[in-house]
């Protein structure tokens, strides 16, 4: 195995020292800028990236690992480092960036930091500089980068005109040994770590989270695709392989009008535990409600069962678009489902195209809200639907999201979660629905 040669860190400093030059002529302004902390900037393809310099121990060149049998794919190998073997890993690979960086006898560059007690080395296409920041400019990470999961960010900053991506090193690499410890048992056969990496990938392209609260269909999911495509090695997990996962794993009539049979379940279940505490007024929160289709469906289930009583509903989602859109939303009259009444309940704005009456739509308000901070709202709920929640929050966000809920509904309210999932709070207690997850808050 070879020994690796260090490269000096000098050149990175160059625009660190005219910095620093700079500031030493000035030491009388008192406008002068004082900086928090440094970052270590690279680029990957097109995009560029920064670490936290505390992180980093050194920059190396290197051109030749040792392979190891049965390592995930993003492991380009290990090598020796002054008698200390450590995994070098391609972040492009990694993190779906392309096709990651192309194996050859160059000298690549390597970022060795140290997560916790482990040192670990990073492959990325170009070093740029260390560049000095303040906290007041770094950004808190958006969801519509998309190139990386938000929960592996720690911040965004605009330098130059230049979007520059923080990644929090904590997270990416102590978030994929943790995703072992709470995904699955910890298992050594072989067959475990094949579904550990395919989780890894699957919440990297489609950023969801797959956890306790979703994990067991899931896991019945992923063993029907090893079966079906007869898998013997590491699974390699598309774009379009992870999407069918999680579409099969979301709940029944997602991001559409929900079927007859769907309101036939609901009303055996969720209905008939209202109407032991509901009579003229029905106060509903909807979770998620994306375009409004749900949204709607649920409106109208409720108002249909319960014998015309008041139904007010708060609709909350983070996509502001659809909240924006949901309000007004037009649909095709031949998706909608007979059970809600089209000449009734719609209106025809022309071309087969319908609207939801103005004076249904009157009685629901669409907020932009974060899941997150449901808290927030202090008004008490008699239903809430929070469908498939769980595959976009963390662990322990979920947990608490769930405690939350119980603070906001009245006791014996209801709650409809989605139909994979599974939850273990002591406020609440599961009813016997067909296929769906009903919960009554005890």
């Amino acid at each position: 195995m070879n020994q690796v040669e260090n490269m000096d860190f000098r050149y990175l400093m160059q625009n660190q020292k005219k910095i620093n030059t700079t500031s030493s002529s000035h030491k009388d302004n008192k406008n002068i800028i004082e900086y928090d902390f440094k970052i270590v900037s690279f680029k990957i393809g097109d995009e560029f990236y920064g670490i936290d310099i505390m992180a980093v121990k050194e920059i190396l060149k290197e051109k030749k690992f040792t392979r190891v049998p049965n390592a995930l794919e993003f492991v380009r190998g290990v090598l020796n480092l002054r008698g200390d073997i450590i995994p070098v890993i391609d972040l492009a690979k990694m993190f779906n960036l392309g096709n990651g960086k192309k194996i050859t006898n160059d000298l690549q560059s390597i970022i060795i930091i140290k997560v916790e007690n482990l040192l670990i080395g990073i492959i990325v296409e170009q070093i740029q500089h260390v560049i000095p920041l303040r906290k007041s400019d770094i950004q808190p990470p958006s969801p519509l980068l998309g190139s990386i999961n938000e929960r592996y960010i720690s911040g965004v900053v605009d330098i130059n005109n230049r979007l520059y991506v923080i990644l929090d090193t904590d997270s990416v690499f102590s978030d994929k040994e943790k995703a072992k410890k709470e995904t699955i048992p910890q298992d050594t056969d072989l067959t475990e770590e094949f579904f550990v990496y395919f989780v890894n990938q699957v919440e990297e392209l489609c950023g969801v989270h797959i956890n306790s609260a979703n994990k067991g269909k899931f896991r019945d999911y992923y063993n029907e695709y090893v079966t079906d495509n007869n898998i013997k090695e590491m699974p390699k997990v598309s774009k379009e392989i992870a999407e069918t996962m999680v579409n099969k794993v979301l709940s029944i009539h997602t991001d559409e009008f929900w079927e007859s049979n769907l309101i036939d379940r609901f009303n055996d279940s969720a209905i008939a535990a209202l109407g032991k505490i509901c009579s003229d007024e029905v106060r509903v929160m909807d979770i998620g409600c994306g375009n409004g289709f749900e949204t709607f469906s649920a409106y109208l289930a409720i108002h249909n069962s319960m014998n015309g009583a008041i139904v007010k509903l708060t609709a909350i989602d983070t996509n502001l678009a659809s909240v924006s859109s949901a309000s007004g939303l037009v649909v095709d009259g031949n998706i909608i489902p007979s059970w809600m009444e089209k000449q009734k309940n719609f209106i025809e704005v022309g071309g087969n195209q319908y609207k939801i009456h103005k004076e249904i739509n009157d009685k629901i308000y669409f907020e932009f809200h974060d899941a997150k901070n449901i808290s927030a709202n202090h008004k008490k709920f008699d239903i809430i639907i929070a469908r498939d929640m769980s595959l976009y929050l963390k662990e322990a966000e979920y947990i608490t999201f769930i405690d939350e809920i119980a603070d906001r509904l009245i006791k014996g309210g209801v709650l409809m979660i989605g139909d994979n999932e599974v939850i273990s709070n002591q406020k609440f207690t599961k009813v016997n629905a067909d296929r769906l997850s009903i919960f009554i808050k005890n």
